[in-house]
């Protein structure tokens, strides 16, 4: 198998991964995610040093997850990661992770966009194709991302300002961030009783240190749930999600 059309990694749940019912929490898995793309890019030659120097960094717009099994403490799983091509200025990612024994527990899609460093404004990026080889036809999830629908009865559930440890290396919250805040935004009884089964999420804007911002809820049946985030400063969306619940 050619190396540079699909990533493969292991990872081991570390006791830090786990929550309080000692399943991995999703925003481990999300980072699981990020690190198996970061990697594929940087071994093909567009990761984040090579990127800067074209005054460009890649910024996640759209990520489906679905989880089948929540795994435990010390269970080995395996990452596989390929690029699916570009859908106008959007590259496609798909993900899948396996336990010990080869089943499939967490099957993801996710849309990329090369942002310039200088005008914040999205671009294509040159050559990408000669040096990351692509599996098209090769689907996690069998589905296009599209914009989830605005919330119609948003109802407040928190406000949280944006410290040190929510930024990364661009000095924006990282992806994941965005993650455990609408996690953070539901009590601990919906947690014990009920897991995420499917996280769709949108990005639609940036949020930086000692941001406000305001997190929203609107109940769509008894057990799917659609948020978003506000910047408060300016009353901007900067992220629309939805979860299902199991």
């Amino acid at each position: 198998m050619n190396t540079l059309k699909i990533w493969e990694e292991e990872f081991r749940i570390r006791t830090f991964h786990l929550d309080p019912k000692r399943k991995i929490h999703l925003t481990a898995i999300c980072n699981f995610l990020q690190e198996g793309a970061s990697m594929h890019a940087e071994q093909a030659g567009f990761g984040y040093e090579n990127m800067l120097k074209n005054h460009q960094v890649w910024v996640l717009a759209r990520m489906k997850v679905e989880i089948q099994h929540y795994p435990e403490w010390n269970e080995k799983l395996k990452l596989q990661t390929w690029s699916r091509g570009n859908q106008g200025i959007f590259y496609v990612r798909d993900f899948n992770i396996d336990d010990g024994h080869g089943k499939s527990i967490v099957k993801a899609t996710s849309s990329w966009t090369a942002i310039n460093t200088k005008t914040r404004r999205p671009e294509l990026v040159k050559d990408l194709e000669e040096g990351l080889f692509t599996w098209k036809d090769k689907m996690a999830i069998d589905e296009t991302l599209n914009k989830i629908p605005a919330l119609k009865y948003p109802k407040l559930m928190r406000n949280r300002r944006i410290e040190y440890t929510d930024i990364d290396l661009v000095y924006h919250v990282n992806n994941v961030k965005y993650v455990e805040m609408i996690i953070n935004s539901f009590s601990k009884e919906t947690h014990h009783e009920m897991s995420i089964h499917t996280l769709e999420i949108n990005y639609l804007g940036e949020v930086m240190l000692d941001d406000d911002v305001l997190i929203y809820a609107e109940e769509m049946g008894s057990k799917s749930m659609k948020v978003n985030i506000i910047r408060q400063s300016d009353e901007k969306e900067v992220c629309r999600a939805m979860l299902d619940w199991k």
